[in-house]
């Protein structure tokens, strides 16, 4: 019995299985300046964004929803571009800058 505890001993550790993860899809850098930052309006239901007050900064957006207990809203405005620089054309987004 002892030399079946040493053969165990001798294999040393042994390789974890790891399960493949799926990545999230890639997410897109946005440029600093194209996202816009607004209030939602008081009384608003929240299935359907209404929009108020447009803030300057995210950071200006986060204490007036902190004052006021209102949420904010982050908004992209998009561009869409044709490429044909390859065999397949394709169709490419821009942030559009304010």
């Amino acid at each position: 019995m002892a030399a079946v505890g040493a053969a165990e001993e001798t294999k040393g550790p042994q390789p974890v299985a790891r399960s493949t993860r799926r990545q999230s899809p890639a997410q897109v850098d946005v440029p600093t300046g194209t996202t816009r930052f607004f209030l939602a309006k008081a009384g608003a239901n929240g299935t359907t964004p209404t929009l108020d007050r447009e803030c300057g900064s995210e950071g200006e957006a986060k204490i007036e929803s902190l004052k006021t207990g209102l949420n904010y809203y982050s908004i992209v405005e998009w561009r869409a571009t044709a490429d044909f620089t390859g065999k397949h054309p394709q169709v490419r987004s821009e942030p559009v800058k304010r």
